[in-house]
């Protein structure tokens, strides 16, 4: 079993209230405990299923990458004028 420590109190993916007066929580209450203290942070990334390696910071990026061929050039509406 893992258990971490940060700023005097335990973490661990079992609960150990129990056992030690310092348990806060698992893995992911000390993630969010980094992340407030300005530690650690996260990031989407957007990417396809068939090509998990290329990863991109938009869906706008995605798209105009990967899916260029549901680019409309001549676009003119569905009126008649």
């Amino acid at each position: 079993m893992k258990v971490y420590e940060y700023k005097e109190k335990i973490y661990c993916e079992e609960d150990m209230s129990m056992f030690d007066d310092r348990y806060a929580g698992d893995l992911f209450d000390l993630y969010w405990e980094l992340k407030n203290d300005g530690i650690c942070s996260e990031q989407t990334i957007y990417t396809t299923i068939n090509n998990e390696y290329a990863t991109y910071e938009s869906p706008e990026e995605l798209i105009e990458e990967e899916f260029s061929e549901f680019l409309i050039e001549d676009y003119k509406g569905d009126s008649e004028v």
